[in-house]
């Protein structure tokens, strides 16, 4: 399980990297041959329908935790029980959302009849059609996804997605040129979205051998899913809100363009959650057995700062490049029309790195089902940023829009949530952050200066910005490795340098 861990990890960020190239060609040639106002309807489309996944309430995670526990205590019997509730109760869902989708897919025109012109409305309704089918099929795929996670199959669930990332583009760029536009990217969805969940069933019944037995089906353990599920639905609503919400909001007030903008901002930002939950998800099963073990707290704490660590020295890294060279990659990346998603992203990301250095707590309070503080918490902050970002799209536009995002980011991430890991849950958070802030000193000094240095030296070019670019990297990787990496930190980037 090691080796899947630490090959799944590297898979992921094989995979991150992999994503990240695709999109970053991928999307200039969608806002170039579908439109930016098409391109907008496509993200605003599926920020709405997005919001379907909200259906699953948790299950997932609980999943994880209660499989866990029947395997620690030796319960086969009870896992392929598990297996077909889990499989009966997503079967519903799905149903439950090809419901909610077409009450949605009919009243296209009253939400978004304001902004959007009649043909931008029938063409929002075509792709809605064809998103709810994708929801339905990801949400019976799930169950079997979730099974993949539990038994650590990391290597296979990250080749995967790998698959994915090539066979998207594969299927919509053609379908585009051929002339279907903007709802080539949803049809792509939904053709890889219905291949993966073959290929997910076939790995389960056959490699995992997992087994279903519908015969006295413990009911009474919906009780129990619920109970625990019903506060990770609540963070579910938090995390569309806080992602999804500037998006509906901007779309209903200010219109298509400035949809598109953000959206570009949201891809970027997006590789910052990736970079973090590749590494924090490979952990999930292990924290689950670690609690179930009745382990210290200490164990948790020091798992907590090893990770953290990581995922924080990489997303200073990765944040101090773009702020040296962002500005001219969204350039010349989305347009110059798009430029303002520059400073969208830096205000965005930066409150974020708290939160994304922590998933590992979220995770630790789940498997402790010490879950609820969290998501009565975030409730009350996604009400403040639903309000913080309408009244600052309608007066400031585009980074009015992120308002919100970033004040409930701060207050309930960052404040209450350390508070109630080192008093409620007794983790030594201060010996956390005494660990894990060291690896900023990089991120200051090596930022620091190569802001200075662009006072001299333009970044205009293809040539500069590479030039620049390496440069970074290669003073940041020194600094980090002589002053503030660990001998296990300083081991593997030298490790990973090496291969």
């Amino acid at each position: 399980m090691n080796n899947q861990r630490k090959i799944g990890a590297l898979l992921s960020y094989s995979n991150i990297i992999a994503k990240n190239l695709v999109t970053f060609m991928y999307t200039p040639f969608l806002l170039r041959f579908v439109g930016q106002a098409n391109y907008g309807l496509f993200q605003m489309t599926n920020s709405v329908m997005t919001s379907l996944s909200l259906l699953s309430m948790g299950f997932s995670s609980a999943y994880v935790k209660f499989y866990i526990t029947y395997k620690v205590h030796k319960e086969y019997r009870s896992l392929k029980k598990l297996n077909a509730l889990y499989l009966l109760l997503f079967l519903l869902i799905s149903l439950v959302s090809l419901l909610i989708g077409s009450v949605l897919v009919f009243n296209t025109d009253r939400l978004f009849g304001r902004s959007l012109t009649p043909h931008q409305i029938i063409l929002t309704r075509y792709l809605m059609i064809i998103m709810v089918a994708d929801v339905a099929i990801t949400f019976i795929s799930s169950v079997f996804d979730s099974n993949i996670t539990v038994n650590e199959q990391f290597v296979f669930q990250q080749t995967r997605q790998l698959m994915q990332t090539f066979l998207v583009p594969l299927i919509c760029v053609p379908l585009v040129l051929l002339g279907v536009g903007v709802l080539s990217i949803a049809i792509t969805q939904l053709c890889v979205t219905t291949f993966f969940l073959f290929l997910n069933v076939r790995y389960c019944l056959k490699k995992l051998n997992m087994k279903f037995e519908f015969n006295n089906l413990p009911l009474g353990l919906l009780k129990d899913l619920g109970l625990f599920s019903f506060f990770i639905f609540l963070n579910q609503i938090v995390d569309l809100v806080n992602n999804n919400a500037p998006n509906f909001i901007l779309g209903i007030f200010k219109g298509a363009n400035l949809v598109a903008t953000f959206a570009v901002a949201v891809q970027v930002k997006n590789l910052f959650f990736m970079l973090s939950t590749s590494l924090s998800n490979v952990f999930v099963p292990k924290i689950n057995e670690l609690v179930n073990r009745d382990e210290d707290n200490s164990v948790l704490t020091d798992l907590m700062i090893k990770v953290g660590r990581i995922q924080m020295s990489l997303l200073f890294f990765v944040l101090g490049g773009f702020i040296i060279v962002g500005k001219y990659f969204v350039k010349v990346w989305a347009g110059a029309e798009n430029t303002s998603a520059y400073i969208l992203v830096i205000l965005m990301v930066l409150p974020s790195i708290i939160p994304l250095s922590q998933n590992i707590g979220i995770e630790i309070q789940r498997a402790m089902n010490k879950h609820i503080f969290r998501s009565i918490s975030y409730i009350v902050f996604a009400i403040v940023n639903i309000i913080c970002t309408a009244i600052g799209s309608i007066r400031f536009g585009l980074i009015g829009a992120s308002s919100g995002y970033v004040i409930s980011i701060l207050c309930a991430n960052g404040v209450l949530m350390n508070w109630y890991y080192q008093v409620k849950m007794h983790l030594d958070m201060k010996r956390y952050w005494i660990e894990t802030l060291k690896v900023t000193m990089p991120f200051i000094l090596v930022t620091g200066a190569f802001l200075f240095l662009e006072l001299y030296v333009r970044i205009d070019s293809l040539s500069s910005f590479i030039m620049v670019g390496m440069l970074y990297v290669i003073v940041y990787l020194f600094v980090y490795l002589r002053f503030t990496a660990n001998n296990y930190e300083s081991k593997l980037i030298l490790g990973l340098l090496r291969r």
